[in-house]
């Protein structure tokens, strides 16, 4: 332990003296007439984080960490504006990442409390989200929980991205982009749904006569969900200011609070036979019923983070950018959850659909630190221009967990409140933290007509420690690496082929089994085609994903002698007819495949919630002349098989979902949009992590917002 605290002071001490030698270095070799340096080229950090406007080919720093256009990004990216993650008047992240290519979304089906994500077959949740490229780290309930309307983007990072962004998920990351204060901003929405719910969201933001700018961004909701017992409060408040010090210096501050006190919902962790397969008994359970107990049941989330954004261009052409960001989350969670029926069985035992039920409660606190440091500008040698970007990255997590469980029962066909149950004691006391520190360097090269080299490299040191029953320590050091070569036509198609490495840190205990990091490694084919001031836009990709030390087995003994290969291919694209008429569309095909296990007969299986397909396509059309302001659109996604076990003998079928939207603007600042989606109230059952653990999808929704702008 001594030793990893050791050389984490050391890379820090190392990667600030580094960084403050490359400030001084080019502004030094810059007075020397045999210099290598040349003309600095500089981007706009704000286009790259602000609204994206129908753009094709916008700037980002999500993939690079310094601003360059999406097609120079060497690997698989989507990018969401605001536009399309309130399309629908999604209210959680899942839900506004339906139509992304490579994400399988609502994984736990219309779960409302947490986002699961799951990125080229890789959960992606705890370890692949970031907030404004600054990990959001979750591990077992330690989570933080962003409301999408505090965001500006959403940005999909498919395949490994290490050498990067170090220890995270080896299908991608999906960074969340913050509403950032700058112009002025004048929203406020009312919204209703048909579940009763309501909700009131608003923007407000100005520049003041110094030259201030400041943000209040917000949302509060409440009222009854669309499942039985399922209702509460939640808000969410963002605020942010932005000035510039004396030196040139410019500062952001954001902070994101949210709390919410609300009821679980009931239509997931259900059986199989009763969600995806009909029973003789009872035919299929309702959708909207809730087994837990209405008096006991809670969730409550308590959380804030504040983040600090610096940026500060040298006399040199170099710029410093930074993060630093703390936070801490409460979170308490009551729940009664079925686990198969009576004796635990996958299958009913009576006529009634006697359940089996397990008491859940856990009490858990986060706090978190971090800081992301990059210093970057642009130099050349000869005929070859170099991006470089020096970086250093610590990250702190710290998590009090407390868990204990019950027992109890209910019907499927009579259904009551089981009560309050009897908690055995925790089986769960501990107290977990994992420090992370990372020096990387990045060299994008561009040559000739249109050849871009990119290389990446990054070293961490990561400790892990437990205490409580299962104690204990564990230090890692990883190197992460990435090599794409890319040539960008002047139509403005650009090839490329990239390979990367990656790794994921585990926070389990040696003495169940579990002693290093999950490793592996990606190759990917692709291309983006996003001709300059075009209005059409078509990505696509071919990726081979090979993940080592995947941790197997039955709890409490694991061991890490599992495999797992993830093939595929993805297509994205739209096209703006400029006559009103656009479209969109996106297409996932996966081929998922255990290669190793400790059980011999799992290998060439495919990992349960892993559908073979995901394909979406989303039409709108601007009116004009009468009937200016108005807006249809209509959505189509669908879903390919997955398997509900691990031996694959029991399949989830496919679904296919149609949604609808429309929207008026007046000609007083006035907006009204309605939602519909799931149009047709299809039953369908998103995945199943087991024969006892199946989730639906959501019914149908109907939602109306107004909103008002001056």
């Amino acid at each position: 332990m001594k030793n990893i605290r050791h050389f984490e002071k050391a890379g820090v001490r190392l990667g600030v003296s580094l960084l403050a030698l490359l400030v001084a270095m080019p502004a030094t070799a810059q007075e020397d007439e045999g210099s290598f340096l040349g003309t600095i080229v500089l981007k706009n950090q704000e286009d790259a984080t602000g609204p994206v406007d129908g753009e094709k080919n916008p700037p980002t720093v999500t993939g690079s960490k310094f601003p360059v256009p999406l097609n120079e990004v060497p690997q698989s990216l989507s990018i969401l504006g605001s536009e399309e993650i309130e399309r629908f008047n999604a209210t959680n992240v899942s839900t506004a990442l339906r139509y992304t290519a490579g994400v399988t979304a609502d994984v736990f089906g219309a779960d409302t409390d947490y986002d699961w994500l799951r990125v080229r077959g890789f959960q992606a949740d705890q370890t692949g989200v970031y907030l404004d490229n600054a990990q959001n780290l979750a591990f077992a309930f330690g989570s933080f929980y962003i409301d999408p309307y505090t965001l500006e983007r959403i940005e999909v990072l498919r395949g490994p991205s290490s050498a990067l962004y170090g220890g995270s998920n080896p299908g991608g990351i999906v960074n969340y982009v913050s509403k950032r204060p700058g112009d002025r901003v004048r929203e406020l929405t009312f919204g209703i749904n048909d579940a009763s719910a309501a909700w009131l969201e608003f923007d407000y933001g100005d520049v003041t006569a110094n030259d201030v700018a400041y943000r209040f961004t917000g949302r509060i909701e409440g009222g009854q969900k669309y499942d039985d017992i399922n209702e509460g409060l939640r808000g969410t408040f963002a605020p942010g200011v932005k000035f510039t010090l004396d030196g040139g210096t410019e500062v952001t501050l954001l902070a994101n609070i949210h709390m919410a006190d609300e009821k679980h919902n009931g239509s997931t962790f259900l059986p199989y036979y009763g969600t995806v397969e009909e029973t003789a008994e009872f035919g299929f359970i309702d959708r909207g019923s809730n087994f837990s107990d209405p008096d006991w049941d809670s969730y409550v989330r308590q959380q804030a983070s504040v983040s600090a954004i610096v940026e500060h261009e040298f006399a040199n052409g170099f710029t410093f950018t930074g993060i630093g960001r703390v936070g801490v989350a409460s979170v308490e969670e009551s729940y009664y959850y079925p686990f198969g029926y009576a004796g635990y069985a996958t299958m009913p035992t009576d006529a009634d659909g006697s359940l089996a039920l397990i008491a859940f409660e856990h009490d858990t606190l986060v706090r978190t630190a971090q800081t992301d440091m990059r210093y970057y500008g642009t130099v050349h040698t000869g005929a070859v221009s170099h991006d470089l970007l020096f970086g250093l990255d610590a990250r702190y997590y710290w998590i009090d967990e407390t868990q204990a469980s019950g027992f109890g029962v209910n019907s499927v066909v009579n259904t009551t409140a089981p009560g309050t149950p009897v908690l055995g004691a925790p089986y769960q006391d501990a107290v977990s933290t994992q420090r992370q520190v990372g020096l990387y360097f990045q060299d994008q090269m561009r040559w000739g007509a249109g050849w871009i080299g990119t290389v990446n490299l990054r070293h961490d040191f990561v400790s892990t420690e437990q205490d409580g029953s299962g104690a204990f320590t564990r230090d890692d050091s990883e190197t992460s690496y990435r090599a794409a070569l890319a040539y960008e036509f002047g139509n403005g198609f650009t090839p490329y082929v990239t390979y990367s490495t990656f790794f994921d840190p585990q926070i389990v205990s040696p003495a169940n089994g579990v002693t290093e990091p999950g490793r592996g490694e990606q190759v990917e084919v692709g291309f983006k085609w996003m001709p300059e001031g075009g209005n059409f836009s078509l990505t696509g990709a071919l990726f081979q994903i090979d993940r080592e030390n995947v941790v197997t087995g039955a709890w409490p003994v694991y061991n890490q002698l599992g495999e797992v290969r993830s093939r595929g291919a993805e297509i994205e694209a739209s096209y703006d007819f400029a006559n009103g008429l656009s479209l969109s569309g996106a297409a996932t095909f996966l081929d998922v495949e255990v290669t190793a296990d400790s059980d011999a007969s799992l290998i060439g299986t495919t990992p349960t919630l892993t559908p073979d397909t995901e394909l979406s396509l989303f039409v709108g059309y601007e009116f004009s002349g009468q009937l200016d302001g108005l807006s249809l659109g209509a959505g189509v996604r669908h879903r390919g098989e997955s398997y509900a076990d691990a031996a694959n003998t029991l399949t989830v079928p496919s679904s296919t979902i149609y949604d609808l939207y429309a929207g008026y603007e007046f000609e007083n600042g006035v907006m009204a949009s309605l939602a519909v989606t799931n149009v047709a109230d299809d039953r369908y059952v998103t995945g199943c992590q087991t024969a006892y653990v199946c989730s639906y999808g959501g019914g149908r929704e109907i939602s109306l917002a107004v909103t008002k702008t001056w």
